[in-house]
């Protein structure tokens, strides 16, 4: 009995770190591991509209250096059923996918946190993905990773207002530890399949992320107070619909992820969410809802275009955001 005790401890020590290894490589090549077949794939689309776009007539270097760069505010208003009159206005800023290390600065970083003390917010969610870098040697990897997500302590700390955060997919597969780490650190309160009260009537959760975590929706509305409005944190816009399969009481969802797509080309009609563009390419688990607002019934999914950029540093019609939501009832 001890051998086989002995062996299966064994084994399954060898399949967790197996498992572990997997998780931890966030690279573009792994993302297309994770991913259901494809004639291209995403990292390689990105690529050429990479090359594209540089050697194009956006030679200039608008779509690497300019639109990147240029993050924009955007302001939304959302009408919840139930909502108490005494909360009507109460303000909340959501920043998504720093990805700070590659492409996007501490320094620009702390810029734009610095913007949203100027919003007039009570509250900032961080919907996920704070760092990523790209270096194939593993141990070198993990380095640089946990350097550049604690280069992030001290422009969070700049933010004057309370901030929760919800993890992304990239946070899970580098390993969640220095990320919970970083913003323990930092003052956030991430939410792992668990709730938080921001106001007498008003709820907010946050689930793990749907690629490489483990969401439980039950667990983060268990402690929900009866009749509060909930609002949910997910990295992955598509977990909308287990919220919609379910039925669950959440008012709200606010996601990234996608990025918004990064790269989104002209079209002659609006899309589902009244854009004249589309992306060719989004992201596993981000593809129904990639970006902006959508209701479904009395529901709301907002998808932001995040901060930083993966996996390649242009954007075009596609701009960074900081997003401001303004609360008011029916």
């Amino acid at each position: 009995m001890r051998r086989e005790a002995r062996i299966w401890s064994e084994a399954k020590a060898a399949a967790q770190d197996e498992l572990e290894k997997h998780l931890e490589l966030a690279y573009e090549r792994d993302f297309e591991s994770f991913a259901r077949p494809r004639l291209i794939s995403r990292r390689s689309f990105m690529w050429m509209i990479g090359g594209l776009l540089s050697t194009g007539m956006l030679g200039t270097g608008y779509a690497r250096f300019v639109e990147p760069a240029r993050i924009q505010i955007d302001e939304i208003t959302l009408t919840l059923a139930h909502l108490p009159e005494r909360l009507a206005g109460k303000r909340i800023a959501q920043i998504s996918d720093v990805h700070v290390g590659e492409y996007f600065t501490p320094e620009q970083a702390a810029e734009a946190f610095q913007r949203v003390n100027r919003l007039g917010v009570d509250l900032l969610m961080l919907t996920g993905d704070f760092a990523t870098v790209r270096e194939r040697d593993r141990t070198l990897r993990l380095r640089r990773r946990e350097e550049a997500l604690f280069s992030l302590i001290e422009p969070l700390r700049l933010v004057e207002v309370p901030m929760v955060a919800a993890a992304g997919n990239h946070d899970h597969w580098g390993g969640l530890e220095p990320v919970a780490r970083m913003l323990r650190e930092a003052g956030v309160r991430l939410l792992r399949n668990e709730g938080v009260a921001v106001e007498d009537g008003l709820w907010l959760a946050g689930v793990e992320d749907l690629w490489g975590g483990r969401p439980d929706l039950g667990a983060a509305l268990r402690n929900a107070p009866a009749r509060a409005v909930i609002l949910l944190m997910s990295h992955s816009p598509d977990y909308f619909d287990n919220v919609l399969r379910r039925e669950a009481p959440v008012a709200a969802q606010f996601s990234g992820h996608t990025h918004g797509g990064q790269v989104r080309l002209p079209r002659l009609t609006p899309g589902p969410d009244g854009l004249y563009t589309y992306a060719p390419i989004v992201p596993e688990y981000g593809q129904r809802y990639p970006i902006g607002l959508r209701r479904i019934g009395e529901r709301y999914v907002y998808t932001n275009r995040g901060l930083g950029c993966w996996p390649i540093p242009y954007r075009l019609n596609c701009p960074p955001e900081i997003t401001v939501f303004t609360l008011q009832p029916v």
